[in-house]
């Protein structure tokens, strides 16, 4: 048996995205705090795989989740409280993609050691080797863009980073992802779990660890909703700095934000937008179906990312 370690695992999948080296417990493990963040290699000539995870809920949470596929076919979904699962491959090669699927607002990824982490990943005969590149797209948000409440009202269970308007679009561009949203969070609003406002973590990891930024070929931001409930000026001046960090951030690479789906300062985007000479995606009427008022249903999720997709294949060209 060969064990792939948290470092090998980290190797294999460079660039990772917002995944990283994280000690628990005396140990190292493969770390993230967004839902959404996937891993994507090629086993070769595996006919199993055992992937093993710590259950790193908080004590008042359900279960972490996390998704797997192979050869992009259909999602399985698999509890964290669990600690391992198996997936079976058969023989020859295939891609396998493994993502952080399911949370909750209880669970202190930023300051409590209780994001997604992953031990190790075993393998009885042949190997993992790195996936072919593909297009890459990070996508800024808070909840909608992390993929929560899409399947109902339950949490953890009911979130599906994986088929959102985000993951049904880059499945639709044959392209990856890297999720940088957390629930509640906004340009004023801290989000969830510790989580700071956007301007702090978009360069940031956890509380501790600062994030060297991809190269994506493309960024798309979804951010505001939450910001509902501040003054106008406040959100105006709060978003205005937050495009500037983005162009600083990503100073050669399409940047294209997003009206929210509830049109939530719809106009001081488009305004700001065309301050920052950015490409702007107007979202009116792209989703029809929501689990409540701001969050999309599968269908609703399905729509509107049918809609981004069309959008985005023009930049990908």
């Amino acid at each position: 048996m060969h064990r792939y370690s948290p470092n090998s695992l980290y190797e294999l999948i460079s660039p990772h995205g917002r995944w990283f080296i994280k000690k628990l417990n005396q140990s190292a493990t493969l770390y993230t705090t967004n839902l959404g963040s996937r891993l994507r290699f090629i086993a070769k000539d595996v006919n199993t795989l055992t992937v093993n995870v710590l259950d790193n809920r908080n004590p008042l949470s359900p279960s972490q989740i996390y998704a797997w596929r192979i050869d992009g076919n259909q999602w399985h979904r698999e509890l964290a409280s669990h600690r391992s699962w198996h997936i079976e491959c058969g023989s020859t090669n295939h891609l396998i993609e493994i993502i952080t699927a399911g949370n909750t607002d209880l669970d202190r990824v930023w300051n409590g050691n209780e994001g997604f982490a992953i031990t190790s990943i075993d393998v009885k005969q042949g190997e993992l080797i790195s996936a072919p590149s593909i297009p890459v797209i990070d996508f800024i948000g808070d909840s909608i863009t992390a993929g929560c409440w899409v399947a109902g009202r339950n949490a953890s269970t009911d979130y599906r980073p994986e088929s959102n308007y985000a993951g049904t679009a880059v499945d639709l561009l044959h392209a990856t992802d890297v999720r940088i949203a957390y629930s509640a969070g906004g340009v004023l609003r801290q989000a969830t779990g510790g989580v700071p406002t956007a301007d702090q973590f978009l360069t940031k990891l956890d509380v501790t660890t600062s994030w060297q930024a991809n190269t994506p070929d493309l960024v798309v931001i979804n951010l505001g909703v939450n910001d509902r409930r501040f003054p106008l000026d406040q959100f105006n001046a709060s978003y205005d700095h937050f495009l500037s960090l983005i162009t600083t951030l990503f100073p050669s690479i399409p940047i294209l934000p997003m009206i929210p789906f509830s049109q939530t300062f719809a106009e001081s985007i488009r305004s700001l937008t065309k301050k920052h000479k950015l490409p702007l995606i107007e979202t009116l009427g792209w989703c029809s179906s929501f689990t409540d008022d701001l969050h999309p249903d599968q269908s609703g999720a399905t729509e509107s990312g049918y809609r981004l997709a069309e959008k985005l294949s023009n930049w990908l060209k």
